[in-house]
């Protein structure tokens, strides 16, 4: 009986591989769009204002009594001893958290990264009850041919001050007078938007509230980029608001694991030659599939815990400027380049270094400054543990917005056009670097203004095919 039924479940196998390879389950039960968040309203239950229309201009700042506590704090730093000859395999190196903390005392002035911060107009509106914090610049008049709107999101453990290089050179206009006018929140509960007072702001959540702010500022389309949460939550407006999603550029595709199809490809591919379901180049980005695997669960502790008890680890980070930056910066060395961890500087300093340590360091200040690493991590509480079912759907679910991929070599989870394809059927621009890692906008800003601006210029040309009658449009 076996005998006989052995080559029958293998021939099966075989051709339910064969068809998920030809694109003929690439459909096959599809989530069903979720229901967004009933609460309209995050702020306290005691709070009765109401949202208005209001948008305010403001001026960042900290005060004096909030940087002469952080010095003292920093004056008091404990040395945790380093096992020997070890890097960052074990975490923050301790001899290099000395250097650190001097150079935090000594060096850092956070006055003249407050002022750089200032140089770009930001501002406060309420939404849902939160008190949104965005930075909104628009391009000169000189040179400019074309405004295109651009929603641009950061993610953990980032801010908006990723892209304080990248905004400048995004509202200049290039040769062809292309230039954007960026719009760049802070999510709620990071930097200084205010935190969700209620359970349940997810990433679905803040989607909504982010498409309101683009609204409330006269955008009816947009464009949208993202990266980490930023990802995420670009990837839920285009499935909740298509209607004003003009397109959307990712550096960090999300996987649509409630797609049968992806499942039965990604695993048959581990046993299949390159060539018959992906190319040499995508099935290096998910296989050896185990080994990927690890080095997914090697570099994800954090995350269970923020998906499970955040403000465990909140009160640790809140208390301590050198923990949280112990925390966070890790993640910018090992996150940034794998290879960063065999050393004992995680190459925040040094030749191989992406970022300068004042940069590094004013990004911790935002979250310890406006205290909001607990609000922070709570995102992962109410996506993973509370919400689950619902964010995995939406990233299953298939777009006909325009969408365009820079998939950069040192991204921990990487996807491949093949399977991008699968959720997002108008794919006009991937593009695949042998170099970059996690915070793309911030390590590599002139590479990222050129990807965004190809991707857009690949969007505008598909959107005015649609509208001719002639099925073509003019060149951008």
């Amino acid at each position: 009986m076996c005998n006989t039924l052995l080559p029958l479940a293998c021939t099966a196998c075989l051709a339910f591989v064969l068809l998920a390879g030809l694109g003929c389950l690439d459909n096959l039960a599809a989530p069903d769009k979720p229901a967004l968040p009933a609460t309209l309203n995050w702020g306290a239950s005691s709070d009765s204002s109401s949202d208005g229309e209001a948008v305010e201009a403001t001026r960042l700042s900290v005060s004096n009594a909030t940087l002469d506590d952080l010095r003292s704090r920093l004056k008091a730093f404990k040395f945790v001893e380093p096992v020997e000859n070890s890097g960052f395999e074990y975490g923050f190196n301790g001899a290099f958290m000395k250097q650190l903390v001097s150079h935090w005392l000594n060096k850092y002035n956070w006055r003249v990264w407050e002022d750089r911060l200032n140089s770009f107009p930001n501002y406060f509106t309420r939404i849902e009850g939160l008190k949104v914090h965005f930075m909104h610049l628009k391009p000169s008049k000189k040179g400019v041919k074309k405004r295109v709107p651009l929603l641009i999101l950061h993610g953990w453990p980032g801010s908006v001050f990723e892209f304080y290089k990248l905004i400048p050179l995004l509202t200049t206009p290039d040769t062809d007078g292309l230039a954007f006018e960026v719009v760049a929140p802070s999510i709620p509960g990071y930097g200084w938007s205010e935190a969700a007072k209620k359970r349940g702001f997810s990433a679905a959540a803040c989607a909504r509230v982010f498409d309101k702010l683009m609204v409330r500022l006269g955008y009816r389309q947009y464009y949208i980029q993202g990266g980490d949460w930023g990802a995420g939550i670009g990837h839920i407006i285009t499935r909740e608001f298509p209607e004003r999603v003009l397109g959307f550029h990712t550096n960090m595709p999300m996987q649509p694991f409630r797609q049968p199809s992806v499942i039965v490809q990604m695993i048959a591919g581990s046993f299949i030659p390159d060539g018959i379901l992906f190319s040499k180049k995508d099935g290096q980005k998910i296989f050896p599939y185990f080994e990927k695997l690890s080095d997914i669960i090697r570099e994800s502790g954090y995350m269970h815990i923020q998906a499970t008890r955040p403000d465990t680890i909140g009160h640790a980070l809140s208390d301590s400027p050198v923990g949280l930056a112990a925390y966070i910066l890790e993640k910018f060395s090992v996150w940034t380049d794998p290879q960063n961890r065999l050393s004992q500087t995680g190459n925040l300093i040094g030749p191989k270094a992406a970022f300068s340590l004042d940069e590094l360091l004013t990004n911790v200040m935002i979250y310890w400054t406006t205290g909001s690493i607990t609000s922070s991590v709570r995102l992962y509480k109410e996506v993973f543990s509370e919400n689950r079912e619902t964010t995995m759907a939406y990233f299953s679910i298939p777009s006909d917005v325009p969408h365009g991929v820079a998939s950069f070599s040192n991204e921990l989870s990487r996807v491949p056009e093949r399977i991008v394809r699968v959720t997002h059927p108008n794919l006009l621009h991937y593009a695949d670097f042998d170099h970059g890692g996690h915070f793309a906008a911030f390590e590599l800003p002139d590479l990222m203004n050129s990807e965004v601006r190809a991707f857009v210029r690949a969007a505008e040309d598909f959107h005015a095919k649609k509208r001719s009658p002639l099925g073509e449009g003019k060149e951008l």
